[in-house]
Formats: C-alpha cells, sequence, structure tokens
C-alpha cells in the first residue's frame, strides 16, 4: 500500500489529505482517510508547510504527492502562488523534500478532475437534463475569483481543458445590467465574469445598484452582501444577490454553447452552494436557457453544483494516481 499526500492550498488555508492506494488496484480510492488544514500565512514558503503537513499527520514524507494551488505553472515546471508570493521548480521542490512522484496542478484544474469521481451526494442537481454522457462537460463557478475548464473524455479517462473564462467580457442582456457596466467602466477598462461573478463580484454588484438608486454605498464585505441580501436586510444587498444568480444562470448558458459541453455543466466554488436555497426565486434558469435559436440545445444539458467542500482533494488524489505509471489503475 502506498500513502499519498494530496493538497488544495489557496491564498489562505491549506487543506492536506492522506490517501490510502494499492499500487495499479483496479478499485481505486480517491478518498482521504485524514484531514488537517494550515494557514498559509504561517509558514515561510511551501516546502516547510508541506514538511509541518507531515509532522502533523505524524508520518515520514511520502513518496507520492499532488498539489493543487491558487496560481499558475509554467510550462518550464515553474508554479506561483498568486496571493502569497511564492514562487517554486516543481522538480526542485520534489527532490527537497526526497519525494518520488510530485505533481502540481490548478486547483480548478483539481476541482473539474474531482467532478467523474464524485457520489451522488456530493453534488445536486440544479438544472435536470438527458445530457450525452460521452460529451464534454465544463466545470466553472464562482469563489475568490471565476475558474472554468473542460472535461474531454478521452478513450475512457477523462482529458482537461483549463481556460481562463472568468475572463471573457461580462455581456449584459438588460437595461439595469448596462448601468452597471457602465459605472463600473469609469473604474477600469474592462468588465470581466470575474468582475460580476467572484466574492469581489459581489461588492461590485452591490456598489454598482447603490449608484443606480441613489444611495450611499456602506462598506461591506462580500459576506456582508451575501448574508444581508439572502436575509433580505438590505434591498439592495437583495437586488445584488439576484442580480449575481442571474448573471450566473446566463453565463452557464454561454459556457454550454460556446465549449459545445453537451455533457452537463457543472458549477464548483465556495459561492453557488449558499445560494442554493434563493435561486428558485430568481430568473437563472431562464437566463440560461436564453440563448436564441440555440434555446433547445442548451436545454438538453444538465447543470449540478458541488456541495462537497472537499472536492479539490477528490480531484488531487484522482489526478495523481492516474498520471503516476506506478499507481495508474490497470
Amino acid at each position: 500500500m502506498s500513502l499519498l499526500l494530496v493538497a488544495d492550498i489557496g491564498g489562505t488555508n491549506a487543506r492536506f489529505g492522506l490517501v490510502v492506494q494499492a499500487p495499479k488496484t483496479s478499485k481505486p480510492n480517491y478518498t482521504t482517510s485524514q484531514q488537517i488544514t494550515l494557514r498559509c500565512a504561517e509558514y515561510p514558503d511551501i516546502g516547510t508547510m508541506i514538511k509541518a503537513c507531515c509532522a502533523e499527520f505524524k508520518i515520514a514524507m511520502p513518496e507520492y504527492a499532488c498539489l493543487a494551488i491558487a496560481g499558475p505553472i509554467d510550462d518550464d515546471g515553474t508554479a506561483q502562488m498568486t496571493n502569497l508570493g511564492w514562487k517554486f521548480v516543481i522538480n526542485e521542490l520534489r527532490d527537497q523534500l526526497g519525494m518520488k512522484t510530485l505533481h502540481v496542478i490548478n486547483d480548478f484544474a483539481a476541482l473539474a478532475y474531482a467532478v467523474p469521481y464524485l457520489g451522488e451526494q456530493e453534488t445536486k442537481v440544479l438544472y435536470a437534463a438527458d445530457s450525452d454522457p460521452h460529451a464534454p462537460i465544463v466545470v466553472m463557478g464562482p469563489g475568490t475569483g471565476f475558474g472554468m475548464a473542460l472535461l474531454v473524455p478521452d478513450n475512457g479517462c477523462w482529458e482537461i481543458i483549463p481556460t481562463e473564462g472568468g475572463h471573457a467580457s461580462f455581456a449584459p442582456t438588460n437595461e439595469k445590467e448596462l448601468a452597471i457596466k457602465s459605472f463600473l467602466l469609469k473604474e477600469q477598462s474592462h468588465v470581466s465574469v470575474e468582475n460580476i461573478l467572484s466574492g469581489a463580484g459581489l461588492v461590485n454588484l452591490y456598489r454598482a445598484l447603490a449608484h443606480i438608486a441613489g444611495v450611499p454605498a456602506q462598506p461591506y464585505t462580500p459576506a456582508d452582501v451575501s448574508s444581508k441580501g439572502l436575509a433580505n436586510e438590505d434591498p439592495i444587498c437583495r437586488e445584488a444577490v439576484i442580480t449575481f444568480c442571474n448573471t450566473l444562470g446566463a453565463v452557464a448558458g454561454d459556457k454550454a454553447v460556446s465549449t459545445g459541453a453537451r455533457g452537463g455543466v457543472v458549477i464548483g466554488g465556495g459561492i453557488t452552494p449558499k445560494l442554493m436555497g434563493i435561486l428558485a426565486e430568481t430568473d437563472f434558469e431562464e437566463r440560461y436557457k436564453n440563448k436564441g435559436p440555440m434555446k433547445g440545445y442548451v436545454s438538453d444539458i444538465s447543470i449540478r453544483v458541488i456541495v462537497n467542500d472537499k472536492a479539490a482533494l477528490v480531484g488531487s488524489a484522482a489526478w495523481l494516481i492516474h498520471n503516476t505509471p506506478d499507481l495508474k489503475p490497470v
């Protein structure tokens, strides 16, 4: 049996998990047996944090690991943590830690790779349809930013195509949304999907809607806007949350049409599960289907929401097992 170390490392916290896996088994295990969370700010670099993680687990350094990080990985094997200033070369980190195999992938790629291996209780159907099981799946979602990746079937496995779909332009579809975009264009030259569908996007929506309503905006955080909107404590916050949901539906339809994701739309990230109770009161589904002559096309594509907040660890484990010759299932 091999002990695999997997991680989901963000700008604030790092979740680590241990997976016990028999090499080349026909039934891989993607579920962690133990988990811990460490605060990134308490460590000077990623190598030190990984050593501290193993000390917490009371284990020797595992031979195999996969780290999902919030940041880009260059073709030369250099990885950088966007919000931490940590930069490292993957092979050098592997040798420093004495590992046999170390994979480092983008955190949203890990979330996408988890999708085929999640159980029924780990996702919730938001819109039911008979999607094509042999077609691509688009995985997208708002959180700190807006991530997006495409899962493409490949001889019984899945190929991940990472994208920067969150930086596509925000496309207003009514007068109010045009006014929101106009407000934001006075502050920046490009208004992206991520500028609307993210934690910061919730605040952008609130500020824009307060301006349109002619009322002073309060210095709310994303959590303030979300909680006050869901509790209907502040009418502008409420409108911001509803606009967020409507835009999410529109963007989900846009991504499904533009990627040919007839295998389904899967929404991840930390925000959407918290909005499940209000989505039915919004125009989410109507906006999802509102694609002109492509309405029938998108109406046949289901939407699921990932409700397992540790899904990226599942994806990291699956990626490690399927991309390591010593571990790959027979």
